[in-house]
């Protein structure tokens, strides 16, 4: 620090460029001491900062600091969102004018990508806001006839760097733009595949999107070429869910689970599941190994934006599993050791009617 009490008489630039070159170290042990809502704050001043964040040493951080958080929305048309994490039993209330008739679509290092609602009479519009620390990025207005089906956002440097839009109307057309550009480039699915895609990922400069039989169709973003057809044989039958841990695009499955309606406690505890990852140069599924399978948890979710991920730092591995009750329009959260499957299944909400919940990539 006395290189900072040195330069108090410098100039502004003088000063700007030395906090910018503070040792990560001495940024490491200012994290330690806070709570990662303003640690997602601190990695926001500049580059340093957020690479000194993405680096922070995990024997140093608590095992929950890279769960994801859900938010709810109590009402799409006003202007607060709740936000809560299970694991620390934290919540807070986020109250930003940018939220106010808007739906959630997608989230991504703490980025969330935001829908503005086509019944509140104004110009669809999509954008890019990071609700910690209030910075906003502008997208294209939605280029017509379009709806939103699926999203995905691509990250360059801790910044989203690109949005992908797939149609709803026929599921025909995709939607690429950078954030503060003019305009979207639209592409044609091919009409063999349409209506089948579930979900869809970046992985450097390609677009992967997935169909309900696990069969990727790859789409080039650079120059917007795309596979004729789904690559990889049909994966067998069950319930799967789809995910991306880092550059891998994840495939669990289970079995004997009902996830939507009646979905219970005792058939999630009994549940069997499987775990596979997607070869890029083989266009086919492989299981991970139990190495690949440790210390990791598994985040799931029947609702919403269909959000997923995984997170190292867990002393088992776990799945947690949000779902939302059909009839009765509330969510709940299960857990449960897939070594111990009937141990610890834990219920963390009750009721939420009419509360719209969803999990959130903090980071």
């Amino acid at each position: 620090m006395a290189a900072v009490v040195d330069t108090e008489n410098l100039g502004v630039d003088t000063m700007e460029e030395t906090w910018s070159c503070i040792p990560n170290l001495l940024i490491w042990m200012i994290m330690e001491r806070l709570q990662f809502i303003n640690s997602l704050r601190l990695s926001a001043v500049c580059k340093h900062w957020l690479n000194a964040f993405h680096n922070f040493p995990k024997e140093a951080t608590t095992s929950y600091c890279n769960f994801p958080w859900l938010m709810i929305t109590k009402d799409h048309c006003g202007s607060e969102r709740e936000f809560f994490s299970p694991w620390t039993k934290t919540n807070f209330t986020v109250d930003l004018p940018e939220f106010a008739k808007t739906f959630f679509l997608n989230s991504k290092n703490g980025w969330v990508l935001l829908l503005t609602c086509h019944c509140c009479k104004q110009v669809p519009r999509v954008f890019l806001l990071n609700p910690f620390t209030r910075v906003k990025l502008e997208m294209p207005r939605e280029p017509p006839p379009f709806r939103v089906h699926l999203s995905a956002i691509s990250m360059l440097e801790g910044t989203p760097n690109c949005v992908a839009l797939v149609n709803t109307i026929n599921y025909s057309q995709i939607a690429i733009a950078h954030p503060g550009v003019d305009g979207w480039k639209i592409s044609t699915i091919p009409l063999a595949v349409r209506k089948r895609i579930v979900h869809m990922f970046f992985v450097d400069h390609y677009l992967y999107l997935i169909d309900s039989y696990g069969r990727a169709l790859r789409f080039n973003t650079i120059d917007f070429t795309m596979t004729n057809g789904f690559m990889g044989a049909e994966a067998e039958d069950g319930d799967t869910y789809f995910l991306q841990c880092n550059k891998e695009i994840i495939r669990v499955t289970s079995t004997g689970l009902i996830p939507y309606g009646r979905f219970c406690m005792n058939g999630f505890t009994k549940a069997a599941w499987g775990f596979y990852k997607y070869s890029f140069t083989k266009a086919a599924w492989e299981a991970l190994d139990e190495d690949e399978i440790r210390g990791k948890s598994w985040f799931l979710s029947n609702c919403g934006a269909k959000f997923s991920s995984a997170a190292e730092g867990t002393v088992v591995e776990k799945v947690h599993f949000l779902s939302k009750f059909k009839k009765k329009g509330s969510h709940c959260l299960f857990s449960c050791d897939l070594n111990s499957p009937g141990k610890d299944a834990l219920s963390y909400f009750g009721n939420l009617s009419r509360k719209n919940t969803v999990w959130i990539n903090m980071g």
